[in-house]
């Protein structure tokens, strides 16, 4: 089961690039800087933090940038340059993205938690009351994890078929293996698959603290275009690589990005098989969460697994 990666999409601390990315890891020079809002932190306030961010040549509208969690932003960006590589429909190109956890509000909701409260407890039936009303109506579109998929698909005219996993760190590899199949199986003629997550704001540095993490939080969107091997050879694609989800016992060398762009969870994986295709290298992705297949990466088409 193997398909072709014809392009890549990478938006992170190292830049908007996936070149930017391997130049970084080659110089060892850290993409890491001060990031005010976690100044408090036990921890420091280094971060990977995307310096530039710019939606306003894929957004239909402006002022939909409020509704745009962090992830959904970054995987947005990312996207916008890969639907132009795809020569078909794009209302037939499928989408599956990984977000690794549901994005936190920043305090929007505190009013609801205030008015559901009695002595000190949450009480459900002011929660189902007062505390309703006070809810921001708005908020469950930057906090559901499969929103990016409607931010997405809105935007750039999307709708093959789709999928969003959340809530632990091998998300990114999971959807891509979902492209994988949707392409290998006939189910999509081609697919956006890939990760985005953001830990650099307050609400995850708090998760964070809670679940023990250790060291710089980071943020990354990293997106891959895939297609039929046979397909992408017949129309003239640059391939990049191929990616099988299947199951191999020699895992390779993986890069530490985690000291160039701090911990980015889910997109972690997505983006160490973005670097082995940059750097023309075979090998096989694994997440860090156990039990979860890997993804072998080769940079020849054709290349069995």
């Amino acid at each position: 089961m193997e398909v072709a990666v014809t392009a890549v999409g990478v938006l992170c601390a190292a830049g908007a690039n996936p070149q930017s990315l391997l130049e970084r890891l080659e110089e060892g020079k850290t993409a890491l800087r001060s990031h005010p809002p976690l100044a408090a932190l036990p921890g420091g306030d280094l971060a990977g933090v995307v310096e530039k961010l710019d939606l306003d040549r894929v957004l239909l509208r402006k002022k939909d940038k409020k509704l745009l969690a962090r992830p959904s932003a970054l995987a947005l960006a990312a996207a916008g340059g890969l639907v132009a590589r795809w020569p078909g429909d794009r209302a037939e190109l499928g989408l599956f993205l990984g977000v690794g956890r549901e994005p936190p509000d920043d305090g929007e909701s505190e009013a609801t938690l205030a008015g559901a409260a009695r002595a000190g407890e949450l009480d459900e039936d002011l929660l189902a009351g007062p505390g309703r009303d006070l809810y921001p109506p708005l908020l469950p579109l930057k906090t559901l994890p499969n929103m990016a998929l409607a931010h997405i698909s809105i935007n750039l005219g999307l709708m093959g078929e789709n999928g969003a996993w959340a809530g632990f760190e091998g998300a990114g590899l999971m959807a891509l293996r979902a492209g994988i199949r949707a392409v290998a199986e006939g189910r999509s003629p081609a697919v956006l698959a890939g990760a985005a997550e953001s830990q650099v704001d307050l609400g995850s540095a708090r998760d964070r603290l809670r679940a023990g993490a250790s060291g710089p939080p980071g943020e990354a969107a990293a997106l891959l275009l895939l297609e039929p091997l046979d397909v992408a050879l017949d129309r003239g694609a640059e391939v990049l690589g191929t990616l099988s989800a299947c199951s191999v016992e020699d895992v390779g060398v993986q890069s530490d990005i985690s000291e160039i762009l701090g911990d980015c969870g889910a997109a972690n994986s997505v983006l160490r098989v973005v670097l082995a295709l940059m750097r023309g290298e075979s090998t096989v992705v694994v997440a860090a969460d156990p039990g979860l297949p890997p993804l072998a990466v080769a940079v020849r088409p054709g290349l069995p697994c």
